[in-house]
This record gives C-alpha cells, sequence and structure tokens, in this order.
C-alpha cells in the first residue's frame, strides 16, 4: 500500500508487542516503538493490546494441548480477565505517545483479525467449544477496547475484525493461517489474502480522512486535463493532454501536500526511464514505489517531480489533444498548472 500510494514507510511491528513495547520498554533488542515516530509522520496506524490479553498465547496453547501436543504452555484465564478493564486506556496511552510526537499525524487505531467462524471450529482449528468461546470472547473484547480508545481520543477506528468476519480461519476463503499452517507460516497470522484485505480498508481510512484523495487533475489550459490515452492499463501507456470528460482515464488518487503516487487506473505516472532531462515523456507504469513515480505540489499548482526537480509540463503548451506530457524545468507557465479538482 505505502509503495501505491508513495509514502514512506517506517514499519517497527513486531510479533509479541505489547502496549508497554510501544510505549516504555524495548524488545529483541530495539527501543520502544513510539520513538520511531517523527514529527514528519502524517498518518500511523496502530494495532496492539493483544499481547497485553496473551491473545494469540492462549489461542495457541489451547490447540495445542487439544491437537495432542506436548510442553503447550499455561492460559491464565484470571490475569486476561484482570487486564481487560485497564485495556481501553492503555491503548489511548499509545494514541497519545503518537500524537504528542507527530502532532499533525492522523491516528488509525486498527483491530485484530477475526481467527474463529461465529460458531464450531474444523479440523486444522483444534479447540473444545469452551475453549473456542473463551478466544471469541476476548476477540469480542479486544475490538471493544480498541473502539473504546478511538472514541476517548478521536483517533479513526479501523475495523478489521468485522471486515475479516466470514474469511476466519475455518472459511474457503481465510485470511488467516489455521493452527496447522504450510511450512514457513505462522499459525493464526494473515496470509496474503488478509494483508490485501487490510491494506484495501486502511487505504479507504486513509481516503476517507483526507490523507489521499481522488481527483481530476485540470491544465491551466482551458477545457484540458491529465489523460491515460485510451484509457490504457499497459505499462508505457503514455500520459497526455485531453478535453476534459471526467472519466476513470482522468481521476488521478494523491496524497495532497504530502506528495507520493499520482495514480490512475491502479497504475502509476511515471517519468519515462527515470529520466531527469527536460522533455522526458510521461507514462503509466506498474508502481515501484520508485523516484520516477513520486509527485509533490509546487507553486501555482504544479506538480514536482522531486528525482528530477522538473515539473509536470504540457509541451509547447499545446491545446491539441494526445499530446503527451513530458517534465521540463519548473517554469510557473499555464502549461504546468494542474489544478486538483474533485
Amino acid at each position: 500500500m505505502a509503495r501505491d500510494i508513495g509514502a514512506n514507510l517506517t514499519d517497527v511491528s513486531c510479533s509479541g508487542a505489547t502496549t508497554a513495547n510501544v510505549l516504555t520498554a524495548g524488545q529483541s533488542g530495539q527501543p520502544p516503538q513510539v520513538r520511531a515516530v517523527t514529527s514528519a509522520a502524517r498518518a500511523v496506524t496502530v494495532t496492539i493490546g493483544g499481547n497485553d490479553v496473551d491473545y494469540l498465547g492462549s489461542i495457541n496453547a489451547y490447540s495445542c494441548r487439544t491437537g495432542g501436543g506436548t510442553d503447550c504452555g499455561t492460559v491464565d484465564r484470571e490475569a486476561i480477565d484482570r487486564t481487560f478493564p485497564a485495556l481501553a486506556g492503555r491503548i489511548g496511552d499509545v494514541v497519545e505517545a503518537v500524537r504528542a510526537a507527530a502532532p499533525q499525524a492522523h491516528v488509525y487505531l486498527v483491530t485484530y483479525f477475526t481467527l474463529l467462524p461465529a460458531s464450531g471450529v474444523c479440523a486444522n482449528v483444534p479447540l473444545t467449544e469452551d475453549q473456542a468461546a473463551f478466544e471469541r470472547g476476548i476477540a469480542s473484547r479486544l475490538a471493544e477496547a480498541t473502539a473504546a480508545a478511538a472514541t476517548a481520543t478521536g483517533a479513526t477506528l479501523v475495523d478489521l475484525a468485522a471486515a475479516s468476519r466470514g474469511h476466519d480461519a475455518c472459511s474457503a476463503s481465510p485470511w488467516v493461517e489455521s493452527y496447522r499452517p504450510a511450512p514457513g507460516r505462522v499459525t493464526y497470522h494473515p496470509d496474503e489474502a488478509g494483508m490485501r484485505g487490510a491494506a484495501n480498508l486502511v487505504q479507504s481510512a486513509l481516503r476517507a480522512g483526507g490523507q489521499t484523495a481522488t481527483v481530476t487533475f485540470r491544465s491551466g489550459i482551458a477545457g484540458k486535463c491529465a489523460d491515460v490515452r485510451r484509457s490504457g492499463t499497459a505499462d508505457g501507456t503514455p500520459v497526455q493532454l485531453y478535453t476534459c470528460n471526467g472519466t476513470g482515464a482522468q481521476r488521478w488518487t494523491y496524497a495532497p501536500g504530502a506528495g507520493g503516487t499520482l495514480k490512475a487506473l491502479d497504475r502509476c505516472l511515471d517519468v519515462s526511464g527515470g529520466g531527469t532531462a527536460d522533455r522526458t515523456k510521461v507514462q503509466l507504469w506498474t508502481c515501484n514505489g520508485t523516484g520516477a513515480q513520486r509527485w509533490v505540489t509546487g507553486p501555482d499548482s504544479s506538480l514536482v517531480n522531486p528525482q528530477s526537480g522538473r515539473c509536470l509540463d504540457d509541451p509547447g503548451s499545446t491545446t491539441e489533444d494526445g499530446t503527451q506530457l513530458q517534465i521540463y524545468e519548473c517554469n510557473g507557465s499555464a502549461a504546468q498548472r494542474w489544478t486538483p479538482t474533485p
């Protein structure tokens, strides 16, 4: 997702982390995670609290026992129950610590994947009825604590738990691994489909929160827009000047202010060959996170490619439909004015 929107990603997530590992206690030789948050951050996603209440530890221990394993570990239900009343506050403390480090950041609290079906289990999720009921209780209380923390702090709730119902470890289209995953996989952790689902959900939240927007870029040349030729999606399809028509070929998703990619038809605006010279053409290309695909808004509604230091440009200020756009030394002319229009 970060590659697709052109975000600079800092990922300090770590398996087994508790709220204390985010706030005050190092983990595996690393400092508390909040120290990675800088004042430049504009969006921070957080999923936390599950290890405070031994969510994965307990479901793995129970699955081990019921599945006939040995050295399965213990589950302290009383300790788990004692922790829950404080959990929303702990998650809220994480949000406030992030805001202290990055006052302009929008914080998104993402709930955990749904691991179990609403009733029953399956062969690869070996739990008794009582164990499954207890784990469902942890999941629902964890989601409630996260929602309460979001309400109390004004963070945005991203309800992955709800979105992943029907994609549990026993489903025909799982988003998480079962207790008996393929080699190299981790029990009760997300698979590729789950990560795609989570990324899509977070990306929708970013749009709703104003971190990204989908617009038409209207040229300073009257009546013309930045357009993907014939709505093509093949790599190398020219991006051109064309009469504004409101089609998907002229709808671009970008990150206002922060900069990133300009994305249309699930591809990114790209400087051909990563070029930096005047008159290098621009095209549509698979999003790849390179400097050739990064754009920031500049003076006079310009779109600047930082790698080259040049602006998106209509060659010779032409008014002819089908003219392929280029990069050119920024000059403040109408040929370089691209006004985002919802």
